[in-house]
């Protein structure tokens, strides 16, 4: 079938000039067909602050109820996934900022986990809690340890 929509036997076919259809490459450092993060997704789709606050919430009930060293183990087993034990149960993961891939385990417990929880054991107590809420005026939803780790939390 030819482009006029008519079928031809292969000898008479009418002859399409074909151009070669040349694409520039991408500024370095970008790989070859993937435009830089920032142009790829202007508004990430991210959790909603309540649904944030919700997380938190609930990560304090289930360390609670599973005496920390449970939720410590279920943390270590799904961290690699992006997620804590809340997030799993809510169907939030967390990814990295700039590129949108899964945090890993090493993200989720040096980065966010130890130095933002770091800075934000400084910085809430400081800010009389009102850090906890910053979700709710950030237009990223995001909070002081996504900051701090370059993060967010997406729905899964």
């Amino acid at each position: 079938m030819a482009s006029d929509n008519k079928w031809y036997p292969p000898e008479l076919a009418p002859q399409e000039q074909l151009q070669p259809q040349v694409q520039p490459l991408p500024a370095y450092p970008y790989a070859a067909g993937h435009p830089p993060a920032a142009q790829v997704q202007q508004h990430p789709v991210t959790v909603s602050p309540w649904g944030r606050l919700g997380a938190y919430l609930l990560e304090s009930l289930l360390i609670t109820v599973t005496l920390v060293v449970g939720w410590l183990i279920w943390a270590a087993i799904i961290a690699s996934q992006g997620q804590t034990p809340a997030k799993r149960i809510l169907g939030h993961r967390v990814v990295m900022q700039d590129t949108g891939q899964t945090a890993g385990f090493a993200r989720m417990f040096w980065v966010r986990g130890l130095l933002a929880g770091l800075v934000a054991s400084v910085a809430i107590p400081i800010t009389l809690g009102i850090l906890l809420f910053m979700p709710f005026w950030d237009k990223t939803n995001q909070n002081l340890w996504d900051k701090v780790s370059g993060t967010r939390v997406v729905p899964s």
